[in-house]
């Protein structure tokens, strides 16, 4: 990782001051500090999209792929599972979603004739 960062840094120098001439005063030093504070984000960003994220996304692909035939089988039998212990479970959460839907009614009801009174 470093040595993907580390090309940032030289295009972050200023014409002004090059690797063999350190700053003379504090002002130079400061304003060196500050011209690369202000660059060093943009430069991370363009290393990041251009060097290290397509390294990232390639190697996540591949295993990706390695993983699918892997994966897939297990991820089937869950979902079937899944699927069986739901339509079991169906005609019981349909009474319950039906109990309550007539709650939430009759308790609006009683707001709404609370509102009148």
């Amino acid at each position: 990782m470093i040595s993907l960062v580390l090309p940032g840094f030289v295009s972050a120098q200023t014409p002004q001051y090059n690797m063999t001439q350190m700053p003379q005063t504090v002002k130079e030093a400061k304003d060196f500090g500050l011209k690369i504070l202000e660059k060093l984000p943009g430069e991370m960003e363009k290393i990041w999209r251009e060097e290290a994220w397509p390294i990232m996304k390639g190697t996540i692909v591949k295993i990706a792929k390695w993983l699918r035939p892997v994966i897939e089988p297990w991820w089937k039998k869950f979902l079937g599972l899944l699927g069986k212990e739901v339509e079991k479970r169906r005609p019981e959460l349909e009474k319950e979603l039906q109990k309550e839907t007539k709650e939430m009614q009759k308790d609006l009801w009683e707001r709404f004739k609370a509102l009148l009174d």
